[in-house]
């Protein structure tokens, strides 16, 4: 993949977000900033990387170094804690070149929208809608400043950045008992389709991903979210599986690189086929 800049990933102490860190580090990035609320989650991951980096030869990747990593605890919805850290990584590495905006939770409302509790309804939207444009605003604020950089593929010229939002299946169907995700998520493609309209011709692409059931630990720690998951896997997935967070961070790497250099303002459907039944 192309991605040899500097990458800020949320949500990067477990599951899917983990598992974008780990494919920009594979993938020769020179500096990782991972956000998270946990912490010491963090650390782990970090420790990870660096363990996985060292048994290689020399700690060579793609002809590039071991990359810089940077670990911060960070809850997305303080508007003021996001501007200063991503202005803090921005220093630090003197550049944004990828964000991944992996952050989130899922509640299941019981009984359905007409019982759904308010405080489920805007912890949801806080953390999955609000938290991502105010990572999205930052973000975009220090890459618009920043000159472009190349493609390693051929030197077509590549972008001044790229955002990958985290939308979901639940961002273009209506799944049942999930009120707040679902709407949520339905509005991070809103997000990102007219930002990207915003910043287009100034060489700044915001995308969107829309994972299907993966399994990690936000959807297999809540037992009424695994149930519904499972459900909804053996009946109407058709390959009859739930996919892996690398598969995900596939298609993450994929929107961040210089392979999707005229893609911008897209939602990728990354589910097995279920949207497509």
């Amino acid at each position: 993949m192309d991605v040899p800049g500097y990458a800020l990933i949320t949500g990067a102490a477990s599951g899917i977000g983990r598992a974008c860190a780990h494919a920009f580090a594979n993938e020769g990035s020179a500096g990782l900033a991972l956000l998270d609320l946990n912490a010491d989650a963090l650390d782990l991951v970090k420790g990870e990387i660096e363990t996985v980096i060292s048994k290689r030869q020399n700690g060579v990747i793609n002809g590039h170094g071991p990359p810089q990593i940077l670990t911060y605890g960070l809850d997305i919805t303080n508007e003021k804690s996001v501007n200063s850290v991503v202005n803090e990584v921005a220093q630090e590495f003197g550049r944004i070149d990828y964000v991944v905006n992996a952050a989130g939770i899922a509640i299941k409302h019981q009984g359905g929208a007409a019982f759904a509790k308010t405080s489920d309804w805007q912890r949801v939207l806080d953390i999955n809608i609000t938290g991502t444009f105010f990572v999205l605003r930052a973000a975009a604020q220090v890459m618009l400043k920043q000159e472009p950089i190349l493609s390693s593929i051929d030197g077509r010229p590549l972008q001044r950045g790229s955002i990958v939002n985290f939308s979901s299946i639940q961002g273009v169907v209506g799944i049942t008992l999930s009120t707040a995700y679902t709407t949520a998520k339905h509005a991070v493609i809103g997000l990102t389709r007219t930002a990207s309209e915003d910043y287009a011709g100034q060489g700044l692409r915001i995308n969107a991903i829309c994972p299907g059931y993966t399994k990690t630990p936000m959807t297999t720690k809540n037992s009424d979210v695994l149930k519904a998951m499972e459900e909804r896997v053996a009946s109407a997935v058709p390959m009859g599986r739930m996919g892996d967070p690398k598969e995900i961070a596939d298609g993450v790497m994929y929107l961040a690189g210089g392979r999707s250099s005229f893609v911008t303002g897209s939602a990728l459907i990354v589910d097995g086929g279920y949207t497509s039944r």
